[in-house]
């Protein structure tokens, strides 16, 4: 099976998903800028490598970048991950309750196109 991702961005909320699925892409030393980024490990394992030094997350493992926080990623063969990038100002703007109903918007409407 080839690797696909996909981007699913949202305007209005300042959320983007990104499904990488069997992914072999490793990232070089990067920053994300203005952007929270939370990843779920969904298959496979990544070697994320940041200030604090380099961690394997593996399938169920999350893990979570700051704004601007530098970091790597590596992988030994594929995985399969979500990412939720929430854009900092949405953060200042919403609470976390609405940060939360727009994620879980947006997995579905995700999921429903995926069907």
């Amino acid at each position: 099976m080839p690797s696909k991702i996909r981007y699913l961005y949202s305007a209005q909320t300042g959320i983007e998903l990104i499904f990488c699925e069997r992914s072999t892409i490793s990232y070089p030393l990067h920053n994300h800028v203005s952007v929270l980024t939370i990843g779920i490990v969904l298959d496979g394992s990544v070697m994320l490598t940041t200030a604090q030094g380099a961690e394997a997350c593996t399938r169920n493992q999350v893990f979570v970048l700051c704004p601007y926080e530098p970091h790597s990623i590596s992988t030994p063969n594929h995985y399969t991950l979500l990412s939720i990038c929430i854009d900092k100002n949405a953060v200042m703007r919403h609470d976390a309750d609405t940060i939360q109903k727009n994620i879980a918007a947006l997995l579905t409407n995700t999921l429903y196109q995926l069907q």
